[in-house]
């Protein structure tokens, strides 16, 4: 087999390699290094003594249906007296019960459905427990259910915020049986997804105590996904310098991190997330049983994640934010310092992240995703234009030195060694290097990879319309998809313009290459389809004027077959008036 089809094989499998090192080990060594951490807390905080360490704050009660007694089904029934608060702003549309001071709807009015609705962050499976975010959790099951189901007064019937207005408070106030007032206030604001909280409780038995707020269960309707453990825990502390990931389904019960800065439920393109107002070590994740609808008895009832973050009271009170809404960049960065990196743009981040920023900046004067994509695709092309000239250029003086390469390995097709070495010295003779075909090509995979985790994580291109795409985030919904076909041609094509060594074996593998890319991007983005298919046409025009520039022939050479017999024709009467 030629030595260029080992290489690109060898290339091929670097490639598979490299992303399953750069994307996926680290993921599963970030889980193994939590665990491992977990483990060390735990033994770092049993040994210690009272002296070594303040008494730990009590360790609220988790919403599980193993500690919430029978009855709390029926109450968890709406109250006929209950009433609706409706927030708007110019961002959502939430509805908060007075009902346990819960949110039972939040909607996202820039973000819309496969039906053309507001994204609803509240899922079905609160509706269907009656469980919903804001819930509050102090370990006295009693007073939990007071808290979370009893009949609170409201400041206000309803708040409206219009962009330029002064954020708004919504106070929410609950007396309990023991006479304990504990209030709930929320501050909006008319240009952001957070939302800032005092949690208060007015009786000094609770000034040194410690509750957890929860979300969930669950986070929205995603119809763009299909299993419900998609949803991941995702925790910045002060001590890691990034984000800690784990899947949903991994996680149960108080987990324990140092000073815990945020922590939230995680999908792809939408988070909620709660923001420690106090220094805090522990968030609680928890599953609860959601009841078939109809009450099915033949189907199993589903278990749904619940996140909360645990906060200790000061004098009765503790600050907390909480922020529910799309994965914009922008948005995360104005809600919390750093919050944006909860965004996973994976190892090649560092070039991602501006991309990402340089999309938004086209798209402010172009107002459609599809025409940045585009035009994105030519200023990369042009940026590699060298090095891609400089492959191309390469491969074709390989494809010119065959016969004499064949000729070599014909003369000394019984001696490798002496092969190699004359293969080498008519390198160094034609000024070849056997590698320059490979290596401009595999210094723009990186940009590649990048681009891709782009393209596959803004939230900007959800729902973007480009040409008969409707979301160039989705694959096409056309049943022929007629954009990777072209892509799949466009391969092709350039497949047939691409120089190649004169051996059948390496020709018959790369006429695969086209059928396997249109298999492998059947299923992928629409923008990142636009994206090859365009770097493929430009990729066929740079061809062409690479290979007509070869062609063309020289204007010496020209010059010299011209002037030749004009010169012999001179000497010629020269001659005849000499003699």
């Amino acid at each position: 087999m030629e030595k260029n089809v080992i290489v690109a094989i060898v290339l091929s499998l670097l490639v598979l390699l490299a992303w399953q090192q750069l994307f996926v080990a680290p993921q599963q060594q970030q889980l193994q290094e939590e665990r491992a951490r977990q483990a060390e807390l735990a033994g770092e905080q049993t040994p210690q003594t009272p002296e070594d360490q303040p008494a730990p704050a009590v360790q609220p009660q988790l919403p599980d249906q193993s500690v919430v007694p029978a009855s709390d089904e029926i109450q968890r029934q709406p109250l006929a007296n209950a009433k609706e608060i409706v927030v708007d702003t110019p961002f959502i549309h939430a509805v908060l019960s007075t009902q346990g001071g819960r949110i039972t709807s939040w909607q996202l009015l820039q973000h819309h459905d496969v039906n053309g609705e507001p994204v609803d962050l509240i899922s079905d499976d609160a509706h269907q427990r009656g469980q919903y975010p804001l819930e509050v959790f102090t370990g006295e099951t009693a007073l939990d259910q007071e808290l979370n189901l009893g009949l609170y007064r409201s400041s206000t019937s309803a708040l409206t915020l219009e962009a330029g207005d002064a954020p708004a408070t919504l106070t929410l106030s609950y007396e309990t049986r023991s006479g304990t007032l504990f209030t709930k206030e929320l501050t909006f604001y008319p240009d952001s997804y957070r939302v800032d909280m005092a949690l208060t409780f007015d009786d000094a038995a609770y000034a040194d105590e410690a509750l957890s707020i929860m979300w969930g269960p669950g986070l929205g309707e995603d119809l763009e996904e299909t299993t419900r453990f998609e949803i991941g825990v995702v925790t910045k502390t002060s001590a890691e310098e990034k984000p800690l990931r784990d899947a949903a389904n991994k996680l149960d019960g108080m987990i324990t991190h140092r000073n815990i800065q945020w922590t939230a439920l995680n999908r792809k393109y939408f988070t909620a997330a709660f923001f420690a107002g106090t220094p805090t070590n522990t968030l609680a994740v928890t599953k609860v049983s959601i009841p078939p609808a109809n009450d099915d008895q033949d189907v199993e009832p589903i278990r749904q994640i619940m996140l909360g973050l645990t906060q200790p009271l000061t004098a009765g009170t503790c600050d907390v934010a909480f922020y529910a809404g799309p994965k914009e960049r922008t948005k995360l960065a104005q809600a919390y310092d750093g919050f944006e990196r909860l965004i996973d743009y994976g190892f090649f981040g560092f070039i991602a992240q501006p991309l990402a920023r340089f999309m938004s900046y086209l798209y402010s004067y172009l107002n459609n995703y599809g025409l940045v994509i585009i035009c994105l695709t030519i200023l990369i092309k042009i940026l590699f234009y060298p090095l891609t000239h400089k492959s191309f250029s390469s491969m074709k003086k390989m494809q010119d030195l065959q016969p004499k390469m064949n000729a070599l390995r014909e003369k000394y097709k019984k001696d490798t060694q002496k092969i190699n070495q004359e293969m080498m010295k008519l390198y160094k003779q034609e000024g070849v290097n056997p590698m320059g075909g490979c290596l401009p090509m595999v210094l723009q995979i990186p940009v590649f990879f990048a681009l891709y985790q782009t393209l596959s994580q803004s939230i900007e291109l959800r729902g973007a319309a480009f040409l008969w795409i409707s979301d160039l985030s989705a694959p096409e919904t056309l049943f022929f998809r007629p954009l990777v076909l072209m892509m799949g041609v466009s391969m092709f094509l350039q497949q047939s313009m691409t120089p190649t060594a004169a051996d059948n074996k390496q020709a018959q593998i790369f006429k695969f290459m086209p059928i396997l890319f249109t298999a492998m991007f059947w299923n992928f983005p629409s923008g990142l389809v636009l994206y090859w298919f365009m770097n493929n046409i430009l990729t066929i025009g740079q061809q062409y004027l690479i290979k007509r520039s070869s062609h063309k022939p020289s204007k010496s050479s020209n010059e010299q077959d011209e002037e030749a017999p004009s010169t012999s024709s001179k000497a010629r009467k020269r001659r005849k008036k000499g003699n």
